[in-house]
C-alpha cells in the first residue's frame, strides 16, 4: 500500500484569516486594558484624597475641631507656599511623613510626579514653562468651609451639621481640562488653586471626579451632580443644608 505526505506552507488566505484573527483579539484586549489602567489610576486618587481626609480630621481632633486653612487667594508661586505655614498642604501631609508642599520650591517639577502627595494621575498638568514657578492643584480643600461672618477662616469640623454630605476636599479643574465634564458656572480664572468648590470641580474620570467628605469617606460623583446638595454640600448656609 503506498501512502503519500502533502507539505507546503501557509496560503495567503490562510494568513489573511490569521491576521484578521490577531487584529480582532487585540483590539477587544485593548479597551480591556485600558479601561483597568484608567481603573488603576482612578483607585490611585481615591486613596490619595481619602488619606488626606484622614489627616484632616485628625489634625481637626488635636486642634478642637479646626481644620487647617487654606493657603492663599489665587494660583500660589512655590515661593508663597513657603510662607502659609498654617495651609493645609504644609500641615497635613508631614503627619504621613510625607513632604509639605513648601519642600518642592528647590525642585517644583517633582509636584507633579508620581510619589508627591500632590500627583493625580488622570491629571492634566500645564506643559508650559509655569509650572516650574507656580504649583497647580488637581485637588484643593473646600473653599466654602467658610463661618459666614467677618471672619473668613476655615469652619470648625465640629460645627458641621451633615459631615457625610458635606465636602471636605474634592478635584479641582486645571488650565488644560477645560474639555472634561464642566459643572454650572464653571470658572476658566486662577485654576489649579489650593482650593475648590462646586463650579471648579471636574470629571477626569470618565466623567466623574472624587470628593472627600467631612466624615472622611470618599465617592466618585458626576461633574453633573457636582451642583446638586442632595449628591454634595459645599456651602454652610441654610439653604444648602436644607435642600439636601
Amino acid at each position: 500500500m503506498n501512502s503519500s505526505t502533502s507539505e507546503h506552507g501557509f496560503t495567503l488566505v490562510e494568513l489573511l484569516v490569521v491576521v484578521s484573527i490577531l487584529g480582532l483579539l487585540a483590539g477587544l484586549a485593548i479597551p480591556a486594558v485600558q479601561g483597568g489602567l484608567a481603573a488603576a489610576r482612578k483607585a490611585e486618587s481615591v486613596n490619595s484624597l481619602k488619606q488626606l481626609g484622614t489627616l484632616a480630621i485628625s489634625y481637626s481632633a488635636e486642634n478642637n475641631g479646626w481644620l487647617p486653612a487654606e493657603g492663599g487667594e489665587g494660583l500660589q508661586t512655590f515661593s508663597a507656599l513657603r510662607t502659609n505655614a498654617t495651609a493645609w498642604y504644609n500641615v497635613l501631609p508631614p503627619m504621613a511623613g510625607l513632604p509639605a508642599a513648601s519642600n518642592y520650591s528647590a525642585n517644583p517639577s517633582s509636584f507633579y510626579r508620581k510619589g508627591s502627595p500632590f500627583f493625580v494621575p488622570n491629571a492634566k498638568y500645564p506643559k508650559s514653562g509655569a509650572v516650574n514657578t507656580r504649583a497647580y492643584f488637581a485637588f484643593g480643600i473646600n473653599s466654602q468651609l467658610e463661618q459666614g461672618s467677618a471672619d473668613a477662616s476655615i469652619l470648625n469640623l465640629n460645627r458641621i451639621q451633615k459631615p457625610t454630605k458635606t465636602a471636605l476636599f474634592a478635584e479641582g479643574r486645571l488650565p488644560d481640562e477645560r474639555t472634561l465634564p464642566p459643572t454650572s458656572g464653571a470658572s476658566f480664572t486662577d485654576l489649579g488653586q489650593p482650593k475648590v468648590r462646586d463650579n471648579r470641580f471636574v470629571g477626569r474620570h470618565k466623567g466623574q471626579g472624587i470628593v472627600v467628605f467631612c466624615d472622611g469617606h470618599a465617592e466618585s460623583i458626576l461633574a453633573s451632580e457636582a451642583t446638586n446638595p442632595r449628591v454634595v454640600i459645599w456651602e454652610q448656609t441654610e439653604a444648602a443644608l436644607a435642600a439636601q
